[in-house]
């Protein structure tokens, strides 16, 4: 026997699923119709006018019994009205019903130290951040303070490390159709081994050895300080210098900080025991 409360439950769920199906309809018919959309036209009673249509550049769509059509600019909604109306002059009690199969016509363009660069269809409203999310997030090496969002002529700074890091709403930019996020790619030094937070860090033109080592949170009780190797070069085609930073730490002035250069390797050693 079902009790009352389950019947409630049950109700309850199916009510929530029509609201959704609902609003999900609602959505589908008010959705504005543009360039590269690939549609879905159902012509009731009549399935040899059934197609599937990409809409042209000049937001035009051709049909069996009527040509082309002016698809651009409309609704699904209003495009369903006028396909009725004018398959009405032919075939008798007609109904037509338009869906989006496939949004092609709102992209937001993704260049640069993101996870999976190239368009994204904007099939909702969505922020940068969650743009950022859809595109794979950042990559290594990204450089988080000097991204921008292009808009037409328009050129918008976003900086990443206030929006992620400290949580800086003004950065989160609302998309538009037709925005390109640049996240441009830094020079980085990468610091391996015996150092307390490996990582890259961030080029700059005043970045030394023991810049990078002190940015990597500095050398763990195991490192071995005076043999640490610096590699330098392209491909294998790699120099191996030797560093004694414990030498540039204690007397700066007789060995002097080492400047670095872009994609240089710091590897710190294990101390002999």
């Amino acid at each position: 026997m079902v009790k009352p409360r389950q019947t409630l439950a049950v109700s309850i769920a199916l009510g929530l699923l029509l609201a959704f199906a609902a609003a999900g309809q609602a959505a589908q018919e008010s959705y504005r119709i543009g360039p590269g959309d690939v549609l879905g036209i159902s012509v009731w009673d009549n399935k040899d006018l059934d197609q599937v249509v990409f809409v042209r550049p000049d937001g035009k769509i051709s049909l069996p019994l009527l040509g082309e059509v002016e698809a651009g600019g409309l609704t699904v909604a209003e495009l369903a009205a006028r396909l009725a109306e004018m398959y009405g002059k032919t075939v008798k009690g007609v109904e037509v019903t338009v869906d989006v199969r496939e949004i092609r016509s709102r992209p937001v363009f993704f260049v640069g130290g993101v996870g999976r660069p190239g368009p994204l269809q904007l099939t909702q409203d969505l922020t940068l951040l969650q743009g950022l999310s859809l595109a794979g997030g950042l990559q290594t090496g990204a450089d988080m303070e000097a991204a921008s969002v292009i808009r037409g002529d328009k050129v918008i700074p976003v900086d990443f490390v206030k929006l992620i890091q400290k949580g800086d709403m003004s950065q989160n930019v609302k998309l538009q159709p037709g925005d390109t996020v640049v996240v441009p790619v830094a020079d980085v030094v990468y610091v391996q081994g015996e150092v307390k937070n490996p990582s890259f860090i961030k080029f700059t033109k005043d970045l030394t050895m023991v810049k990078a080592i002190t940015q990597a949170g500095g050398f763990t009780p195991l490192a071995a300080p005076k043999r640490v190797t610096l590699l330098r070069g392209q491909g294998t085609k790699k120099e191996n210098i030797r560093v004694n930073v414990s030498g540039m730490m204690a007397d700066p002035e007789s060995a002097p900080d080492m400047p670095l250069q872009p994609n240089d390797i710091i590897i710190v050693p294990q101390r002999l025991f």
